[in-house]
């Protein structure tokens, strides 16, 4: 059942599956995980994606490769694309041993010896010895996850196509088939399509990531690129649930953007590629991205002029971090999440302070930008 690394992978050129919805165009190298991140009302794009991936819908333009081999045109069951949804369901009348062999006792070419012993292959690779007599109502969430993806594996997918897969499951038990699914990149070069709403999965699964917002993909790449180098607002607020301000763009040398905000404080800020100098503007700065300085004396005056004055809201410990609430002169809030460096005596609701951030920290977009196209 191992595949040759560097040998599947699963591409998408213009494929298109509703006509109010853009093309999509991505690829996922051979062996890795690529991620999905929809921001928007996602998932019944996301079931419709899947379907015409696997081919029970026809796609409305573009192709779809598989193991470098278009099959766009090919029937369900022939793409050597393996999808599995949230949704997806065990036979309840076989035994999980019998589920797994299903759809290779459907290709007439194997004889009952080969079919045994890739069955015999799945089950073991997915761990499932101690439960293949058993029927799948027994099984936790855990383990029916499981028995489904042995189901697709002993088909020896090229890719697989995998659609809110965690949706009704907890967070530990995703988190475990989250660890489960990188060993099988590993052990045979699996590539993943992962669809999900899920931020933390994204991030902890995928070695790439496309942010999609109702059907549009917005931009792909690492956690790290995305959240420094975002293209979209929305980039930042799916990552990172991003602060964000009002700013009128004085000037922009060098892709950074000097902006003031109704209080009349300026700021800097990477500015964004179709940014330009009067324009409105929103800036995008993540929480863990803004310092905070508590003046000595009530009234200090801020000695940097990019340092803006707040008043402390509230503050929350969590443990390894101090998620403190800003209220700014113009009244807008800002959220900062800081090491736990302070004790719970200096962080009193009214208390004064200056917040800053680097200039690489923060983003400027037109307020009037649109998602763009694919």
């Amino acid at each position: 059942m191992r595949n040759t690394h560097g040998a599947f992978s699963i591409a998408l050129s213009g494929f298109q599956t509703q006509h109010k919805a853009a093309s999509l165009t991505l690829s996922v190298p051979q062996g890795t995980c690529m991620a999905l991140l929809g921001i928007g009302q996602e998932t019944s794009y996301f079931d419709t994606l899947t379907q015409t991936l696997a081919g029970h819908i026809p796609s409305l333009g573009g192709t779809l490769t598989v193991s470098a081999e278009d099959v766009t045109q090919a029937p369900p069951g022939k793409r050597r694309l393996g999808t599995l949804s949230h949704n997806t369901p065990l036979f309840s009348h076989l035994k999980v041993r019998e589920n797994i062999a299903l759809p290779l006792k459907a290709d007439l070419s194997l004889s009952p010896s080969e079919i045994q012993h890739r069955t015999t292959q799945a089950i073991a690779l997915l761990g499932l010895d101690a439960v293949q007599d058993q029927s799948p109502s027994a099984l936790m969430a855990e383990l029916t996850f499981r028995v489904c993806l042995a189901r697709l594996l002993v088909l020896n997918p090229g890719a697989i196509v995998l659609n809110n897969p965690f949706m009704h499951m907890d967070q530990a038990t995703a988190m475990r088939l989250l660890s489960l699914l990188e060993k099988l990149q590993r052990a045979i070069g699996l590539s993943i399509l992962l669809l999900t709403q899920s931020r933390t999965e994204a991030v902890m699964a995928a070695d790439t990531i496309g942010i999609i917002k109702d059907g549009t993909l917005l931009q792909t790449g690492t956690a790290e690129t995305l959240l420094s180098r975002p293209a979209h607002e929305n980039v930042l607020t799916a990552l990172g649930d991003a602060n964000t301000l009002t700013g009128k763009v004085l000037s922009i040398e060098d892709d950074y953007a000097i902006l003031r905000l109704p209080s009349g404080e300026t700021v800097e800020a990477m500015s964004a590629p179709d940014l330009a100098a009067d324009d409105l503007a929103t800036i995008c700065i993540l929480p863990e991205r803004l310092s905070v300085i508590f003046p000595r004396t009530a009234g200090a005056p801020a000695e940097e002029p990019d340092l803006l004055v707040s008043t402390l809201v509230s503050a929350r410990h969590t443990g390894n971090a101090i998620h403190m609430r800003f209220r700014l002169r113009d009244g807008t809030e800002i959220t900062v999440c800081r090491p736990p460096v302070h004790q719970p005596r200096e962080l009193q609701a009214g208390r004064e302070a200056f917040l800053a951030w680097q200039t690489s920290s923060a983003t400027a977009f037109p307020m009037d930008q649109r998602p763009l196209s694919s």
